[in-house]
């Protein structure tokens, strides 16, 4: 050693400069309790905060108070682990930078989600500022004991951003989801979604102009999903040459709002709609739109995941009018007037409940029958009326009916009503509605089936069943067993492959086709296997005419498919509506008729010579 250097005076230089703090078992724990706070600020708190905002306070669902207690402890939780964190912290000025990126990244999460969830009837610009503005009161009262703030400034700022928190709700509504789930957010003065409030609400027509519903032809399409209930229109002969012939307008005008299809008879097409404080079924002239007549119920559901009016779709038969409003009251009308033979609520003579999607099925009519889905009642889903006097002639099956519409089929020889049911799909005696058969196939955290039962061979007993929200699709087996009942086995399941959530796929050539998470699919029937999986027309409805599909997409666009096991083949393409459609399209010979809660179409198609 160089003794002749200066010796170091440590004393004097920490007196001037204070070293960086180094990190102890006690500085540790602080940076874990740091890391704690940071992981639930983005993960509980941001989560939390969204679902209760959304389903709580904007949307009303029962389970507001389930996030709101999430919320409030992860709050309690965080605050707890950073108060009086800031002075803890080693280094000078590193809580300053601490506190600073957390509200920083708590803007650009918030601003992303938002940005990302949101459906585009309000503008991004103007949402995703209100949006982040309203959070930021739980990331400030989460960590406002973080820094030594004195009360004033705590429960200012608070304050401050309550006002912003509460501004955003009075400003913002919720008109609804998309089928992806992504939420309509609009300002709460635009009401676009009840386009039909300023519409008539009644109309009896002359006797002149009474339509005779009597009158059929093989092109009629009169319940929903076409003749059959299977999306199938085996006798279209359309042309495929969308661009040398491409369709015709021939009509488009304001509807009332609702998520109905047409079903057509003759030269009539009939749907329901909401027009204000009424309920409706309507009927229009098919060749120029023009409105015949208008038969009006005073009631009217609303729910802010589908928005309000009905969902079923009429039902003619032999002259009558058979229709389901979301409130459960059934009618039967007079086809040349309008007015009621008889009416029914199928929830009240049945114990039912109106639950949030409100009713949905449409009704199944016999010879003799009308046969309905009520809703909210845990021990049947079935129930048939006398067509000629509304009297309950049976109760039957025994699950809760979900958004499902009674079919009648005829498998091994016996004649049974399918079903889709809140856990899956039920087979039911067709004379008494006694329970024959059931197979679970459901999302246990929804359990929600939309899409109809396709019967793939009705002597072998073969039944293709589909579902959504992460559950996928079964080719079921139904045999007779030794006591003469039935027995249900899966050939094969796939849970994974053809998710068509609410629209119904079609099958052609041993080929599946259908809308799967809101892609066009083509599935092999024998083995269940994709074969391929493109066209983004997300969860609109798929129609099979003759040997082409007809696509109605969620944007309002109509495609038409050549069914092809290889690929993708697109044919041709109209923009028919211009917003959220999710009604099944309608096809008469060469008329397309399409619709959704705010304006309906009828296009003329090219058809082969």
């Amino acid at each position: 050693m160089n003794r002749n250097l200066p010796e170091l005076n440590l004393d004097s230089q920490t007196s001037t400069l204070a070293p960086p703090a180094q990190i102890g078992r006690g500085g540790w724990f602080y940076l874990v309790r740091l890391a704690l706070a940071l992981v639930l600020t983005f993960t509980v708190l941001t989560y939390a905060w969204g679902r209760w905002l959304i389903e709580g306070v904007m949307i009303r669902r029962n389970f507001n108070l389930h996030w709101l207690a999430i919320l409030a402890l992860g709050i309690a939780a965080v605050m707890a682990l950073t108060n009086g964190l800031a002075a803890r912290l080693p280094r000078n000025r590193f809580h300053r930078h601490v506190f600073g990126a957390t509200v920083w990244i708590w803007i650009l999460v918030n601003g992303v989600l938002v940005s990302v969830f949101a459906g585009k009837l309000m503008p991004k610009a103007a949402l995703v500022p209100l949006f982040v503005l309203a959070s930021l009161w739980v990331v400030w009262a989460a960590w406002m004991f973080f820094r030594p703030w004195s009360w004033t400034a705590r429960i200012g700022g608070l304050a401050v951003c309550a006002a912003f928190a509460m501004a955003f709700p009075v400003l913002v509504d919720v008109e609804g989801l998309t089928g992806q789930l992504h939420i309509n957010f609009a300002w709460r003065f635009w009401r676009g979604k009840d386009s039909g409030a300023e519409l008539a609400g009644e109309l009896s027509p002359l006797p002149e102009d009474q339509p005779d519903l009597t009158q059929t032809s093989p092109d009629d399409y009169p319940q929903f999903l076409g003749p059959n209930r299977t999306g199938v229109v085996a006798n279209a002969m359309l042309a495929p040459d969308w661009k040398a012939n491409p369709p015709r307008e021939l009509w488009r005008h304001t509807v009332g709002a609702g998520w109905s299809a047409f079903a057509i008879v003759g030269q009539f097409a009939l749907t329901q709609e909401q027009r204000g404080e009424m309920e409706c079924v309507v009927c229009y002239r098919l060749a120029d739109g023009e409105t015949v007549w208008i038969h009006s119920d005073e009631a009217r559901f609303n729910s802010n995941m589908g928005g309000p009016g009905p969902r079923a779709t009429p039902t003619v038969s032999q002259g009558q009018v058979f229709s389901v409003g979301a409130t459960g009251l059934l009618n039967c009308l007079d086809g040349a007037t309008g007015r009621a033979t008889w009416s029914v609520n199928i929830l009240e003579d049945n114990d039912g409940e109106l639950i949030e999607h409100g009713v949905c099925g449409s009704p199944l009519v016999t010879d003799e029958w009308v046969i309905v889905a009520p809703i909210g009642n845990k021990t049947m889903c079935l129930a048939a009326y006398d067509r000629q006097t509304g009297k309950r002639i049976w109760q039957g099956g025994m699950g809760r009916a979900s958004y499902g519409s009674p079919a009648l089929v005829e498998l091994l020889g016996s004649k049974q009503i399918l079903i889709a049911t809140a856990d899956g799909i039920e087979g039911v005696d067709f004379i008494s509605g006694k329970p024959l058969w059931n197979f679970t196939w459901t999302n246990p955290d929804f359990r929600i089936n939309c899409s109809q039962p396709i019967v793939v061979d009705a002597e072998a007993g073969r039944v293709l069943f589909c579902t959504g929200y992460n559950t996928g699709s079964v080719l079921l087996n139904i045999s007779r067993d030794a006591s003469g009942g039935f027995a249900v086995n899966d050939v094969w399941t796939n849970p994974r492959e053809m998710k068509t959530k609410f629209t119904t796929a079609v099958i052609h050539d041993d080929y599946v086709y259908g809308l799967d998470d809101g892609v066009l699919a083509c599935m092999s029937l024998a083995t269940g296997e994709r074969k391929w999986k493109a066209g983004h027309y997300q969860h609109g409805q798929v129609l099979l005419a003759g040997d082409l599909l007809i696509v109605q997409a969620e944007n309002g666009e109509v495609v038409l498919v050549r069914p092809n096991p290889g690929k993708l083949s697109e044919l041709g393409k109209i923009p028919a509506l211009s917003d959220q459609t999710w009604n099944n399209p309608a096809l008469s010979g060469r008329m397309l008729l399409v619709r959704n809660a705010q304006e309906a179409a009828c296009y003329e198609l090219p058809v082969m010579p």
